[in-house]
């Protein structure tokens, strides 16, 4: 729950700056956003697959804990396991939530299509609002995928803790 509160005032922030941006460079704005917002297809697809590949790993080092009889006593042992669920838990809300930023910018992008950008009529709200709200989904996106790549360096340090325990027993 504490990480999709975050995405939602993350929304609201990266939302907030990108009308503010699109309000003050109008044309500018529109190049840029219009280059950068095809890339969301691309982003969500490495994301999906970042937290596909992060789940597995993290629930190969599950297994290899819970084939650790030595430990199974051990109160660490517990707290390892909640946290490793935790983290479980987390992957899979970001996941999620990557396949629902991207159906939302995906329809702020056909509702921005209703309303063409034109240089030379006054400011367009609709297309100013949708094409926002894309920014924002695009932004929360590469968001998502940098925590998943922190996932992994959590999950990389737990292995080696498993690592050099394991090494230990074996040597006792």
């Amino acid at each position: 729950m504490k990480e999709m509160t975050r995405i939602i005032l993350f929304f609201a922030l990266f939302f907030s700056a990108a009308l503010f941006t699109i309000y003050h460079t109008k044309e500018l704005a529109e190049i840029i956003f219009g280059e950068l917002l095809p890339a969301t297809f691309t982003l969500t697809i490495i994301t999906g697959t970042l937290s596909y590949t992060l789940y597995s790993y993290v629930e190969g080092i599950a297994k290899d804990i819970a084939t650790d009889e030595n430990n199974k006593n051990n109160s660490s042992y517990n707290t390892v396991i909640d946290s490793l669920s935790d983290l479980k838990k987390e992957i899979l809300v970001n996941a999620f939530a990557v396949v629902g930023l991207f159906v939302l910018e995906r329809l702020a992008h056909a509702f921005s299509l209703l309303f063409p950008f034109s240089s030379t009529a006054p400011f367009n709200w609709p297309w100013a609002l949708a094409t926002s709200i894309g920014v924002a989904c695009f932004i929360l996106i590469a968001y998502v995928a940098i925590v998943q790549f922190q996932g992994f360096i959590i999950a990389n340090d737990y292995r080696a803790v498993i690592s050099r325990r394991k090494a230990g027993a074996d040597h006792n």
